[in-house]
């Protein structure tokens, strides 16, 4: 898929767009409808990045962020709208052409760096363990989704998909998104699904 150079950006202080998730997203802020609107008449795209202090007036971006694709959009008689937006890919803000009404960014797609694979796939198998043991006691809902979980193959999609599920903190599932190895990924992951969990130490 064929990204832009530019994107505008959803600065959200609790979303973080993982690529292969699917945000719903309600926009009703004048800004982001234009955005919205912008996107809908271009490539459909458009990048959600968490801000980097929600007390700032201006909501500076994090340089690292996700862009995502439109799936749906229904719009409302008072102008709002509810969409899905599917993420694509990881990217870097090089520059910020734009600042208002809503930013826009020239972008970087940034790729994900290659890891010893045994090791990955031992990191993926302690995983899908953790989120079996966390299921059963009672500390995520993955009912309808372990399954799913366990036939992946692509272990890049596997730490993204359970980082962007069952990792609440932002902070912390946004220093997932900008690790780029593979390998520290999935290690990032174990440690934040140990933090979630009330059996925390037990999860080795």
């Amino acid at each position: 898929m064929e990204l832009p150079s530019e994107v505008g950006i959803m600065t959200l202080p609790n979303a973080i767009l993982f690529p292969q998730a699917l945000l719903p997203l309600y926009i009703f802020e004048p800004r982001y409808r234009a955005l919205l609107k912008q996107s809908l008449e271009n490539q459909r795209m458009f990048a959600v990045a968490l801000p980097h202090t929600s007390s700032s007036p201006s909501m500076v971006p994090h340089r690292i962020a996700g862009i995502g694709l439109i799936r749906a959009c229904v719009d409302k008689p008072d102008g709002t709208s509810n969409l899905i937006l599917q993420g694509v890919s990881r990217v870097r803000f090089t520059d910020f052409v734009q600042e208002r009404p809503y930013y826009v960014g020239r972008i970087e797609v940034l790729s994900t760096e290659e890891s010893d694979a045994l090791e990955v796939e031992a990191l993926s198998v302690k995983v899908l363990e953790m989120i079996g043991i966390m299921h059963d006691a009672g500390d995520i809902q993955a009912e309808g989704i372990l399954k799913f979980l366990n036939e992946i193959r692509d272990y890049d999609a596997l730490a993204d998909i359970v980082t962007y599920s069952f990792i609440e903190n932002v902070i912390r599932k946004q220093d997932i998104l900008e690790t780029l190895n593979l390998r520290q990924r999935l290690q990032k992951v174990i440690v934040g699904l140990r933090h979630q969990s009330s059996s925390g130490p037990e999860l080795g």
